[in-house]
């Protein structure tokens, strides 16, 4: 999620690094699939360049399929992903909701495990927060084009943004309620996974039509390449 890796990028200028560590960043997201017809294991990500190695996989059953970008198709940036009919046959995707998650696939990972934050830092992040100009998009009915076999129903959240602090977490949330309250997006609310994890969600959806104009709206304020979970 961009807006998460902004944030990370921020706080880097307060993190003193040792001379033997070397930061690796990895591309991951979670999201819906765009799927189009074909028999070959074909993939395409926005994001990612010709010759990248990714791992897909089905939350719902865990299954997986490793793939490697050989070309790029552009695609509306509401999926996290394009592939091939035959890529959701074999993770044995709904076509209703086909949700995966993408995961680069790097050799000789290195790992800065040591990270420290400021509450005034991520208090300055909240307050700059793209959230002034939303228009929303009107959205067709996704094409069902082979009726695979997961019927799994899920409810599902935007992830807005992660903070160490609630305050800051909060901050975010009321600048959005008060900028997008002419706006017809679903409910902002945040939750505690830990003592220093609050996630903003937008949701959550039981309909990806709906998801989907809300997603836009959020994306064409500045919050790029946002997160989609299934809420739980």
């Amino acid at each position: 999620m961009k807006y998460k890796i902004i944030l990370f990028l921020l706080i880097t200028s307060c993190i003193n690094y040792s001379s033997s560590n070397k930061l690796v960043q990895t591309y991951s997201g979670k999201g819906f699939a765009f799927i189009v017809d074909g028999e070959d294991f074909f993939v395409s990500q926005n994001n990612l360049k010709n010759g990248t190695k990714i791992m897909i996989s089905n939350p719902h059953n865990k299954k997986q399929i490793k793939l490697v970008i050989k070309e790029k198709i552009k695609y509306n940036n509401f999926y996290k992903v394009l592939i091939s009919s035959s890529v959701a046959q074999k993770l044995n995707l709904g076509i209703d909701f086909p949700y995966v998650e993408i995961n680069e696939i790097k050799n000789n990972k290195s790992f800065v495990a040591e990270k420290s934050i400021t509450q005034d830092v991520e208090k300055m992040i909240a307050n700059k927060a793209p959230v002034e100009k939303v228009s929303i998009s009107n959205i067709s009915k996704v094409k069902k084009n082979k009726d695979f076999k997961d019927k799994k129903k899920n409810r599902f959240v935007i992830v807005v943004a992660e903070f160490y602090s609630f305050e800051s977490a909060n901050s975010l949330k009321n600048k959005l309620e008060t900028n997008l309250k002419s706006y017809n997006l679903n409910s902002i609310f945040i939750k505690k996974r830990n003592s220093t994890n609050f996630q903003l969600f937008l949701g959550p959806y039981k309909a990806i039509n709906v998801l989907k104009n809300d997603y836009i709206a959020l994306n064409e304020s500045g919050f790029e390449d946002l997160d989609i979970i299934i809420y739980e």
